[in-house]
């Protein structure tokens, strides 16, 4: 029987210099081969941007307020409300993030209804950027807008008869009035964003005035005071929405100020489509500045003193991505 004798283990003292030389090689080498891997994998690396010739940098408050301006029908004010609501369940009472709407003041109906029917002598003009099929359809279906128009019958009228108007019809201007009641009314702004998330679901333009008071119910809403809200004080919140619209200069719907300030400026926007904004300390691309997180970037900055939320990174919403449209 052969007896195995114990092995000696020597061990090399390598010079700290090569140690460390060593070292950096493995790094590089690995850094490379996980570029050369995900190219196998048929994958890309892409770096974002790092900087932005254009900043984002509101009037910082104690208390950042985002304003957003919508009409309660408008889709892409609808989308930007779905996007704000993980916003405000973030921040809660530690931030304001406030709702306001869009009307139009009608001095004179026949130049208004002009304004939005469309001119028929410009039929030709209107066929041949394919707007309408033929002339004849054109001239049917100005004509038809504006006698619904000057019927008075799309509008809210004042006791005095001044008449105010939204852009998808009386339904809207009124549904837009009770959403403003139901925020005043209630302290606990949860209940309001779970109204708007019912609306936005279950009803529209044509049938908001039916449709309104069940979905104010299931969010929990006292709906005979929004409605004593809206025949006394609706005239009266109109005015002060216009107000502040033309304060802003709002053009359209959704229009968005943090502390006032326009977000995103006009400027970070281009027509390829790859503005970017730096927030802070961090640059947005244009595809993105609808995204939950970056609203919430932007609500952050407008903090003299960032809370904690500033700290959580909110997920896109599921689906497809939001478009950057307005009406």
């Amino acid at each position: 029987m052969i007896k195995k004798e114990p092995v000696s283990l020597a061990y090399v003292k390598i010079p700290t210099p090569a140690v460390i030389f060593t070292a950096v090689l493995m790094v590089i080498l690995a850094f490379y081969s996980g570029i050369a891997w995900v190219k196998l994998k048929g994958g890309t690396t892409v770096a974002g941007p790092t900087d932005s010739k254009n900043v984002f940098a509101p009037v910082k408050t104690a208390k950042s307020e985002l304003q957003f301006f919508v009409m309660s029908f408008c889709p892409y004010g609808n989308q930007i409300e779905d996007i704000l609501r993980p916003v405000y369940d973030l921040f809660k009472d530690k931030a304001n993030i406030t709702p306001h709407y869009i009307f139009d003041k009608i001095d004179n109906l026949d130049t208004y209804c002009k304004s939005r029917s469309g001119d028929i002598a410009q039929c030709d003009l209107y066929v041949q950027n394919k707007y309408f099929a033929t002339v004849s359809d054109c001239k049917k279906s100005i004509s038809a807008n504006l006698e619904k128009c000057n019927s008075g019958k799309e509008y809210i009228k004042s006791p005095s008869g001044t008449m105010y108007a939204s852009l998808h019809g009386r339904q809207e201007a009124t549904q837009d009035v009770r959403e403003i009641c139901a925020w005043n009314l209630n302290s606990d702004k949860k209940l309001w964003w779970n109204f708007i998330d019912n609306v936005n679901k279950n009803c529209t333009a044509q049938n908001a005035d039916s449709c309104w008071e069940q979905e104010a119910k299931k969010a929990g809403l006292d709906t005979q005071a929004i409605t004593d809200c809206f025949n006394k004080e609706g005239i009266n919140l109109i005015e002060k929405e216009i107000a502040l619209t033309e304060q802003f200069k709002v053009q359209g719907s959704p229009t968005l100020l943090v502390n006032g300030e326009i977000f995103p400026p006009e400027a970070a926007y281009t027509q390829d489509g790859k503005g970017t904004l730096k927030i802070g300390k961090k640059v947005a691309t244009q595809d993105r500045y609808r995204m939950p997180n970056v609203l919430k970037e932007a609500l952050c900055v407008g903090f003299k003193s960032a809370p904690k939320e500033c700290n959580t990174t909110l997920p896109d919403p599921s689906g497809a991505k939001p478009v950057a449209g307005g009406c």
